[in-house]
């Protein structure tokens, strides 16, 4: 396995291009003045020391390099390996003050390696989490000491990530980037270990690289276009920004909080969001707004900070900054993930995090016909949590969003997000369609513009009464039109597919127009 950083530390430093690795005391050894006395062949010493990272601070928006800290490298594989052969001598696990403690053969000539990558396994909890180069053929992220002898007795030696900044610019090597993205999600774990102490992490491997960059193009050459999450067929990854003067989220830990919200959702809960652009200011596909307002109220919850922020621009100095705990201004409802983030990061300040992890990862939510959204949230949460009822009730209340208790079609909605009065299109939430009856409409809406706005979509609800293929027709648009639809029930069922293979029970459709061709486009859906 290769390594991205390999960084040299030692007692003196004597070289500048060692700098970035001296920070915090290197030096180590013992015996003090005169010979040490050497003890019994094959007999061995005791090595500790500490990992450290160096931390710039984002508190309003731009990074504030001036106020950096050292911060432990927590939970991270250690590895000493013989500075001869590379022959691994012992392993390791940084506690959560960063230190470390292992056995080593005496007067050997050793390196003390830290990698970027989190794992337990075992009985309890387990993890396998990795920061990795995407545009170095996805090389593992370390910083490695200098070579030194492991001595006669017990001695120390620390290892601390610079961050390479030279005052106005990166002058070295980022080398406590991939740590700081590490820490954001042992943060994250550490929360949901708070209220299901036996969760097994499904794999992550994070993907940074200072060449990460917000544009279209290869992943390998860093044209990852933005923040993201995805879950593979080969597994879940998080790509990360990383390029200097333009976009870098390295220190964003609300940005990779968010991401890391997707995998928990991917992981433990569901995420039927279409995705795509989206911003605080849009009403947006019902899916979208409670995934996006899911991943930012979650920040704050995992973080334990009631903002969000993203650096970005000429030096990282500027950048947005956005309070969680306060919704839209003007016209708020489930359609804004403003709105969402607000009742998230509230509730869990009113209730705690653990009846918030048992509806999201229940069975009500996650297995229902409905897609994931507010109103389904809202059910499996009255359900799992009764007695925290009214302080979910207060809140939506507050954001123009229906407070039924056990409403997750949202039949009592009555907020259309001041979408024109278009026939069939946002309300009902979800329409009626009867298999093997007359032809339902379906009618969709570009006013809000891009094809994963407010009334892009149109939801049916349908009964399949037995285990059985079931065909789907979709037609009868205006010219230029181009009907698709999906097939739900906990989670996506079928993709644009006439004819599926389904058991009994309730289903959903959601229909869209792929050329997103006018303000009231209109479908007549059967299902046979």
């Amino acid at each position: 396995m290769s390594h991205k950083f390999s960084f040299a530390l030692g007692a003196s430093c004597i070289a500048a291009v060692l700098l970035a690795g001296c920070g915090g005391g290197g030096g180590g050894g013992g015996g003090g003045g005169g010979f040490p006395i050497l003890p019994p062949l094959g007999s061995s010493v005791t090595l500790t020391g500490t990992a450290t990272y160096e931390s710039v601070p984002n508190t309003s928006g731009p990074l504030v390099y001036a106020s950096t800290t050292a911060k432990p490298v927590r939970g991270a594989m250690l590895e000493v390996l013989d500075a001869t052969s590379s022959a691994q001598l012992a392993v390791s696990t940084t506690d959560d003050s960063g230190a470390y403690s292992v056995s080593v053969p005496a007067n050997t000539s050793i390196v003390v390696r830290v990698r970027a990558q989190l794992t337990r396994t075992g009985a309890g909890p387990s993890w396998d989490v990795s920061v990795r180069d995407n545009t170095q053929s996805s090389a593992l992220y370390s910083m490695q000491s200098s070579a030194f002898s492991s001595g006669a007795a017990a001695s120390t030696r620390d290892l601390r990530a610079g961050s390479g900044w030279g005052g106005s610019s990166y002058t070295s090597q980022r080398v406590a980037a991939p740590f700081a993205v590490l820490d954001t999600v042992y943060t994250a774990m550490q929360k949901v270990l708070s209220v299901a102490p036996a969760t097994a992490f499904p794999v992550l491997r994070v993907f940074w690289s200072p060449n990460n960059a917000p544009a279209g193009g290869s992943v390998a050459a860093g044209q990852i276009g933005s923040t993201f999450f995805i879950n593979r067929s080969t597994g879940r990854e998080i790509y990360v920004l990383g390029k200097e003067n333009v976009d870098t989220d390295e220190y964003d830990s609300p940005v990779i909080a968010h991401e890391w919200g997707h995998y928990y959702q991917s992981a433990f809960s569901r995420d039927d969001s279409p995705g795509g652009s989206h911003s605080l200011d849009e009403r947006v596909d019902r899916r979208l707004a409670f995934s996006e307002g899911w991943g930012n109220g979650w920040s704050g919850i995992a973080l334990g900070r009631n903002n969000y922020v993203d650096s970005v621009g000429a030096q990282q100095a500027r950048g947005g900054n956005v309070n969680l705990a306060v919704g839209p201004a003007t016209n708020p409802g489930w359609y804004r993930e403003g709105s969402i983030q607000s009742i998230f990061w509230n509730l869990n300040q009113q209730v705690g995090f653990k009846p918030i992890h048992d509806a999201m990862t229940g069975i009500l939510f996650r297995s229902g016909a409905p897609v994931s959204s507010i109103h389904p949230f809202t059910a499996a949460f009255n359900s799992t949590s009764p007695g925290s009822a009214s302080a979910l009730a207060g809140l939506l209340s507050g954001q123009n969003i229906s407070t039924a208790a056990n409403d997750p079609y949202g039949e009592s909605e009555t907020n259309s997000g001041g979408l024109p009065a278009i026939p069939n299109v946002v309300q009902p939430m979800y329409r009626l369609a009867t298999v093997g009856g007359a032809p339902s409409q379906a009618c969709v809406s570009n006013i809000e513009g891009d094809d994963n706005k407010l009334g892009s979509f149109a939801y049916l609800r349908f009964n399949a009464p037995a285990n059985r293929d079931y065909q789907f027709t979709v037609n009868g648009g205006p010219a230029g039109a181009n009907p698709d639809f999906d097939i739900f029930r906990g989670g996506l069922v079928s993709r644009s597919s006439n004819k599926v293979s389904l058991g009994a029970g309730e289903y959903v459709l959601a229909v869209s127009d792929l050329n997103n061709s006018g303000a009231s486009t209109c479908f007549n859906v059967t299902i046979q």
